[in-house]
């Protein structure tokens, strides 16, 4: 029976890999649901928390007795100051332009005489990686408040209250940088703004424990640019031509000289128009006393519940530029500037318009599915393996598809030090992470750093990185 368990964890990493590996045959998911609608950024929740196995099924061997001493789970949880802040760029790296944390943290006293040693000797910046193909992600989560009732670890509830997330992305491919030769090449651009409450409930039916979460969410802001590139040969020369239709919208009207007032003034008409509801569920069952199988399912939209946003702001244009309209003779007059020499090659427009939609642009934030074990191999709580694989949509991205998964290592120190290791695929990005995690039942204080990229490799070589903080009181 224990060799299962290990090959349940072996084929969920390998079909992880192989996910990864084929990513590009789902590129093309959109066709087969063009009529979801379209969810904002998405941020998954990581497990870092395991939860109590139940007795083992007849056929197992009887689980463990617990030994030696084990702090209990807070009954009344208060959670303030719970921030989470990540960015990535596949550029410039951190030790491009400073000191590794080893060296920083080795000369510290030394550091604080003179900042300056906090900078590379020679900082050296490679720009053909730039010209290579760019691209940036950025994401935060600030949690003011969340309030938990945890009763012996049977049944509990809570309320999260103002609960905000932000995350953006570019991506510019390599063609458009270097000007290469493409048609109708899109630059990937999105970005959301969503503020939520919620009222996280858990409870347990017979031996499987199931987390339901209900949300009211309000975007702030939501927009996905249509931008796209064309290079190609002319009689004579080269075109390029870009062409870009960028919406804007936003919870208030933006063009409106007194931004904080208007928003004073509409917040009693935010339920009534801006308003929509998901729900997050979470299903875990003991498979045994050393294994247990989840999923987790983030942000299921509700049907005729969907957010709306009604003010814009539209942005449409071009630029083009056509060489085989240039007179080479012209190249050659001193009496000409090179404006003059372009003028009849280069052409380019720009509109800004101000709009409120009464029907509304609805919204949808991004749905996910993960599934999940918590396989502790020692018959013990102090080192569990969870490895993950799942999926999920966003709209922020021109291809809406995306793997994900990756494994953490956690350790519990009878319930007082907890750390994770892990290496995860989620919202398009490698994430390496260390969170820690100080419990004294009435105080916890949580920290973690984390380097990432959308590559694999470069999320080992500091080009991204995020940090996240929290403080938890009760009793």
């Amino acid at each position: 029976m224990k060799k299962f368990p290990v090959f349940l964890l072996m084929m969920f990493v390998s079909l992880f890999i192989w996910a990864q590996e084929n990513q590009e045959n789902f590129d093309n998911f959109d066709d087969f649901a063009p009529n979801i609608q379209e969810p904002e950024a998405i941020e998954i929740k990581e497990f870092n928390e395991v939860n109590e196995s139940n007795e083992s099924n007849e056929n197992d061997k009887e689980p463990p007795k617990p030994s030696g001493f084990r702090l209990k789970n807070r009954t009344v949880e208060l959670s303030v100051a719970n921030i989470s802040v990540g960015f990535s760029n596949d550029f410039i790296a951190f030790t491009d332009i400073f000191q590794s944390p080893f060296y920083m943290l080795r000369n510290i006293n030394t550091i604080r005489q003179n900042p300056k040693f906090i900078y590379q000797d020679n900082i050296v910046i490679d720009f053909d990686k730039f010209f290579e193909g760019f691209t940036f992600n950025f994401n935060a989560d600030i949690k003011p408040v969340s309030f938990n009732f945890n009763w012996k670890d049977k049944w509990g509830f809570g309320f999260d209250i103002g609960h905000i997330s932000a995350t953006g992305n570019v991506s510019v491919s390599e063609n458009v940088l270097r000007l290469e030769r493409a048609r109708d090449e899109e630059i990937d651009t999105g970005a959301a703004v969503f503020v939520d409450v919620g009222v996280p409930v858990f409870f347990h039916v017979d031996e499987v424990k199931i987390k339901i979460r209900p949300a009211a969410y309000v975007p702030i802001l939501y927009t996905k640019p249509s931008i796209t590139y064309t290079h190609k040969d002319k009689d004579g020369g080269s075109y390029i031509e870009v062409v870009y239709d960028m919406r804007l919208y936003t919870i208030i009207d933006v063009n409106d000289d007194d931004i904080m007032q208007n928003l004073q003034n509409y917040a009693q008409d935010i339920p009534k128009n801006n308003m929509g509801y998901d729900l997050g569920l979470n299903v875990e069952y003991p498979w045994n006393y050393d294994l247990d199988v989840g999923m987790n399912m983030v942000n299921i939209p509700i049907p005729y519940a969907t957010a709306k946003l009604h003010y814009y702001s539209r942005s449409t244009g071009y630029a083009k530029l056509d060489t085989s309209r240039i007179d080479l003779s012209d190249l050659g007059d001193e009496d000409k500037s090179p404006e003059d020499v372009l003028e009849n090659a280069w052409d380019e427009k720009h509109e800004t318009i101000y709009g409120y939609d009464s029907d509304g642009k609805k919204i949808y934030r991004p749905f996910s599915t993960l599934f999940y074990l918590n396989y502790r191999p020692f018959d013990t709580k102090i080192l569990s393996l969870i490895p993950s694989l799942g999926f999920s949509l966003n709209w922020l991205y021109n291809k809406i598809f995306s793997v994900e998964g990756g494994l953490n290592v956690r350790f519990d120190f009878a319930n007082i030090f907890i750390p994770v290791f892990g290496i995860n695929y989620n919202d398009r990005i490698w994430r390496n992470s260390v969170d820690l995690a100080f419990n004294l039942r009435v105080f916890e204080i949580d920290f973690g750093l984390s380097m990432q990229s959308r590559d694999f490799i470069k999320s080992f070589q500091g080009v991204g990185l995020g940090a996240n903080f929290g403080i938890k009181l009760g009793w």
